[in-house]
Order: structure tokens, then C-alpha cells, then sequence
């Protein structure tokens, strides 16, 4: 009886090491697209369950949104770069990064298949003289992608009024404005490239996640999207933090075996469809390519998070920034 009893407690201890939560409901940020697909498998596979948690999905458009839920307490945790956070943590609000969820730098330069770029298939800076005089299309003005463009412009000897820039919205408007000859490339993100590579209507020039230069922008592989909540809420619940960390971990294991590709791709079908021609293939090709350019980890890079802080200094996005202590929990993967 005393042998059997000790099994029991070794038992009881290891279930309850692992599952850390208490039931607690646990609100994160999706997106519409590929969104937040490590929460998706997390939920779909069992992993929240296992460890304690009710994770559920609220979509929300951008990250700015996501931080405004976030500090209203409409969501307990958010999906979005440091980027986003430099100006509300500038600000004072103490919101923290604790497990990466869409690391990859989702950066991408796109050809028309319209105008002649002959210098394409050219590593950077190379190819850059070919959108002289072009009409390049990002989400917004003001946005990441639009400085992303900018600085490779003047980095490889341009000037800034060489190219025109306007914006044209998300992935799928960019696409219909550069199919239709609204603007001749596109510094967009995904799945833009992946409607290209399947459908044949237009060309990625330059993938930051996977060509090595320009080196700066390569440097921010690994530092992307995480999941961040506020100091309040870690303090309170740091149970529930340990158990969203093991989820995440045990997430990207699971996207990142090539033997769950198949049912990967059955999650994101579940809550994602593209009205397109080969929708289904552009889905598929995008996630391969995301999940080839390491895009689904739980690891945060501090090196590329600090690329990124960097990165905004540089071209006087901010004057100055907080510590990187001040955007990353400490004890984060």
C-alpha cells in the first residue's frame, strides 16, 4: 500500500508539474490569414487543455489594435511585434514579450510582372536600381514596410524621391493593385509572395527571412511577433505564464516536424480560407515557406529583438528607446 500510494503522489506530482493553470481563461489576439497558428494548434491539438488553460482566439486587424485591447483588458494576450510596442511601452505602460509566437522578419520586395526588372533575379543591392521611377505599393504610410523600403533605398545609394510610394492595404488589395497595374512592386508580407510563386502573376524579388542581405534586415529574423501581456497580469498569474510558455513550446515542436505538415495545414483551413483561383495552394505554399524560414518558434532572439529597436533609431522612427528589459520578460525562451 505505501509503494502503491507513492506511485499515486509521483503521478499526481508530475500532472500538476505540467499542467500549471487552474482552468483560467486565457484571451489571445488572432488575425485573419495564417493569424495566430501556433494558438490555433495549441488549441486544436491540446495542448492548452493538457496544461491547465481555456485558450481562446479574438481577431483583431493589427497590432496597435491589439495593444489598445490588450491594455483595456479585452484580451489578455496580444500578437504583435516590439515595433508596436515601443510607443505605449515609451509611454510608461508596462507590457512585456514572453514567448515568441511568428518570429520570421516578414518582409518582402515584389515585381510586376508588367514592367521590366531586369536585375531580379540579382541579390541585394543589385536589383534595387530597377524600381527607380516605379510606384511601389506598402499597407500604410507610416508603416514598418514603408521604412523597411525606404531605408534599403537610401542604403543601396538612391534617394528616397527616386521611387513613388502609396499605399494599398493588406496582402489581398496589394495583390489586386499590383495585378492590375495600379502600382509596379510591392514591399508587403505574406501571403502576397505566395499568391506570386503559385499563380504566376508576379515575381519576389527579395524575402528578408531568408536572403541574407542586406545583413541589418536579415539580423531581425527570430525577433518578430510574440505573445505579450501586461507586467499586472504576469505578476498576478505567473503560473499562467508558465503554463502559455510550455504551450507554445510544445506548438512549435509540433509545426515543426515535417510529419504534422498534413494536419498543419487541416488547422489553418479550419480558420482560414482564400476566396482566390489555387487558394488551398497558396495557403499551403505560404505556410511551408513560413514554417522553412523558421517563422513558427517559441525562441526569442534578444540579438534580433535589439536589431529591430535599432533598426527604428536608425531611421528616426523614435528619437530613443527603453532597455530591451523593458519589452521581453526575463525569463522568456
Amino acid at each position: 500500500m505505501v509503494r502503491i500510494a507513492f506511485f499515486l503522489g509521483i503521478l499526481f506530482f508530475g500532472l500538476n508539474s505540467f499542467a500549471q493553470g487552474r482552468g483560467e481563461t486565457v484571451r489571445f489576439q488572432d488575425y485573419v490569414g495564417p493569424g495566430n497558428l501556433m494558438a490555433r494548434v495549441a488549441i486544436e491539438k491540446g495542448f492548452c487543455e493538457k496544461a491547465g488553460l481555456k485558450c481562446q482566439l479574438q481577431v483583431l486587424a493589427s497590432g496597435p489594435l491589439g495593444v489598445q485591447a490588450l491594455m483595456a483588458k479585452s484580451i489578455d494576450a496580444g500578437f504583435f511585434t516590439n515595433t508596436v510596442m515601443v510607443g505605449p511601452v515609451s509611454q510608461g505602460a508596462k507590457i512585456k514579450m514572453v514567448v515568441g509566437a511568428a518570429t520570421a522578419n516578414p518582409a518582402i520586395l515584389i515585381a510586376g510582372n508588367h514592367l521590366a526588372f531586369p536585375n531580379a533575379d540579382k541579390q541585394w543591392p543589385h536589383f534595387m536600381p530597377d524600381l527607380r521611377g516605379k510606384k511601389i505599393g506598402v499597407p500604410a504610410r507610416g508603416s514598418l514596410m514603408e521604412f523597411i523600403l525606404t531605408w534599403m533605398v537610401v542604403k543601396s545609394g538612391m534617394k528616397t524621391d527616386d521611387v513613388t510610394i502609396v499605399a494599398v492595404g493588406g496582402p489581398d488589395t496589394a495583390y489586386g493593385a499590383l495585378v492590375s497595374k495600379q502600382v509596379d512592386a510591392l514591399m508587403m508580407f505574406e501571403p502576397a509572395g505566395s499568391m506570386c510563386a503559385v499563380l504566376g502573376t508576379c515575381k519576389v524579388v527579395w524575402r528578408a527571412a531568408t536572403d541574407r542581405q542586406p545583413a541589418e534586415m536579415f539580423a531581425h529574423n527570430s525577433g518578430g511577433n510574440g505573445i505579450v501581456l501586461t507586467q499586472d497580469y504576469i505578476d498576478r498569474n505567473p503560473h499562467v505564464v508558465d503554463a502559455i510558455t510550455q504551450v507554445f513550446k510544445e506548438a512549435d515542436v509540433f509545426i515543426n516536424n515535417p510529419a504534422n505538415f498534413e494536419e498543419v495545414i487541416q488547422i489553418t483551413r479550419k480558420y482560414y480560407r482564400l476566396e482566390i483561383p489555387r487558394g488551398d495552394d497558396v495557403i499551403r505554399y505560404s505556410i511551408k515557406l513560413a514554417i522553412d524560414s523558421k517563422n513558427y518558434v517559441a525562441r526569442l532572439d534578444r540579438k534580433a529583438l535589439q536589431a529591430q529597436l535599432d533598426f527604428m533609431v536608425e531611421t528616426k522612427m523614435v528619437e530613443k528607446l527603453p532597455p530591451l528589459s523593458s519589452f521581453i520578460l526575463a525569463t522568456a525562451p
